[in-house]
Parts: C-alpha cells; structure tokens; sequence
C-alpha cells in the first residue's frame, strides 16, 4: 500500500486551523450556552471550510473561522425562532492584526534574543566593545578608533571578527546534545 496523499489543504487545516480548536469550542459554547451545540457548530464551520475555494487567500485563518462560527451560532439562533435577550460575544479573534505574533513566535525571539545576547556576552573584550560600540552605539569608526587609541584599519579587524564570531555562534548546526551553545562556541574560539 502507498501512503495516503496529504492535499494542501490538509496541512493548512492541521497548521492554521486544528490548532486553535479550543477556542473554537469556548467561543461557540459561550454563543450558544450549549456544549453538544457548540461542538456542532464548530463541527459544521470545519466542513465549510473544505469546501472554500479562495482559502489559501485567508490572511487571518483563527479570525475567519471566529466570523464563520459566529455567523452560524446566529443562523442557528435564527433558524431556532428563539431571540437571546443577552448579547451575543463579539468575536474573539477577528480583532487580531494578521501580522500579530503568536505566542509560539514570541517565545521563539524571546530564546533568539537570549541567544544573542549570550552570544555577544561570549565575544572577546575587544571584538565584543568594537561590535557594540558601532552596531548599537552608532558611533562613527573614526570616533572609536581615535577613543581607544588605535588605527581605523585595527578597529575594522575587530568588528569583522566579533561579526564571523557572532554568526558562527547562531548559524544553527549539530552539537552534542550533552553541550551547551557557550560550550560550543568556546570550542570554536579555541
């Protein structure tokens, strides 16, 4: 037997969309005051979904599928002849900027900047001062070179070094896994 065929929309469903089933399922719960109603509402939106044609252009796929179960939570509503006298809840995530990082992604630069900052801690004294000093102080080389006392030419050297240092540092590649990243990067200076 060969392996089923994973279709495009599959992995977009699992990637974009599954992920956030829970909130799916609370939204529709507090919709509808109906656990068994709000599982079937969110059931339903799913189905819809597979059966869009432009969904590869949805900018905002838990913001979507938000409108989609609000939209069939009032349908329903509607359909029941039963007008709520409470305010239904405004969609939870349709307020969500498209370019707002998750959670995962704040936590990924959050460990990136860990990384960084560890790494730049690691540099020679000299290396590190030179990187500093220019990249983040915005001095000019000529002013820094004059301040510590040495030619333009020596201080380029050390900005060069501290910036292959520093990319071999967070150029991701296979370490043991008993080492630490300062470990490694030792070894490198060695």
């Amino acid at each position: 037997m060969h392996a089923p065929h994973i279709r495009p929309i599959d992995r977009w469903f699992v990637d974009e969309v599954l992920p956030h089933e829970r909130a799916y399922i609370a939204y529709a719960r507090r919709t509808v005051r109906d656990d068994d109603e709000a599982g079937d509402i969110v059931q339903e939106v799913y189905t819809k979904l597979f059966t869009l044609d432009g969904w590869t252009a949805i900018a905002n796929p838990p913001g979507y599928v938000m409108r989609m179960i609000y939209s069939h939570a009032i349908d329903r509503i509607r359909q029941a002849r039963v007008v709520a006298m409470q305010p239904l809840p405004a969609p939870a995530m349709t307020d969500v900027a498209d370019d707002m990082p998750d959670s995962f992604r704040i936590v990924a630069a959050r460990s990136q900047m860990d990384r960084v900052h560890r790494a730049i801690a690691a540099l020679p004294d000299r290396c590190r001062i030179a990187l500093i000093r220019r990249r983040f102080g915005e001095e000019s080389p000529r002013a820094i070179a004059d301040d510590l006392g040495i030619s333009i030419s020596t201080f380029e050297k050390r900005l060069a070094r501290a910036v292959e240092l520093l990319t071999h540092a967070l150029t991701p590649y296979d370490q043991p896994l008993d080492e630490t990243p300062e470990q490694a990067q030792e070894k490198m200076l060695l």
